[in-house]
């Protein structure tokens, strides 16, 4: 395992404003509350959950930089980067409570009662299937957005368009990182709403059914 070193607030301006990545890992409505600009969500659990997201979310060639909220295993995290192909430079201790200047939020709304002025993107994964409601709306996967967010204007208000929210929350850090500002975390479950839990794959003497 390599050393993870401790970066000064200071360094840590210098690689993102040098292209570098700011990874939050704390759970969504945290970050959405209170955020360095810029930083991307990708919420921390063990195993390969979070090296996949990174893949499917980040370019390859991120240079990444973890923020320590003194919470989450930062050693492991790491790990999990860099099995994917990721460079981490470091860390920043303290986290968002650490960063020299005024953390933002992203205000929250639900579907229903978002402003008639927002923009609505969805950012869910090519092949899920889009409801009825939202069948109009701007189409673009999360991980499309760093090569399509020439499709919309930077002084749009945008309404990022959240099921589970974890893609969202981490569409809501791309955009600020490619300089979108006016952005609405959209809704379209009810708070505290779980996710479905997957069928149990059953397997007979025979094999599979």
């Amino acid at each position: 395992m390599t050393t993870l070193r401790n970066l000064a607030p200071e360094r840590v301006r210098q690689i993102l404003d040098g292209g570098g990545l700011g990874i939050d890992l704390r759970p969504t409505d945290d970050y959405l509350a209170r955020h360095v600009p810029g930083t991307i969500p990708l919420l921390y659990e063990a195993g390969p959950g979070l090296g996949g997201r990174a893949r499917d979310l980040l370019p390859l060639d991120s240079r990444l930089v973890l923020l320590d909220d003194g919470v989450f295993p930062l050693d492991k995290a790491a790990d999990s980067f860099r099995g994917k192909g990721f460079e981490v430079l470091g860390y920043l201790a303290g986290g968002v409570d650490a960063w020299p200047e005024t953390p933002v939020s992203t205000p929250q709304t639900p579907l229903a009662e978002a402003p008639v002025e927002l923009v609505l993107i969805d950012v869910a994964d090519p092949g899920t299937l889009i409801p009825a409601e939202r069948s109009a709306l701007a189409r673009i996967p999360a991980d499309c957005l760093w090569e399509r967010a020439g499709e919309l204007h930077p002084t749009w208000a945008i309404g990022v368009l959240a099921g589970w929210g974890v893609r969202a929350a981490a569409a809501v850090g791309i955009l600020e990182k490619l300089g979108f500002r006016r952005l609405t975390f959209v809704r379209t479950r009810r708070p505290g709403e779980k996710p479905p839990q997957a069928e149990p794959v059953v397997f007979r003497a025979g094999g599979p059914p």
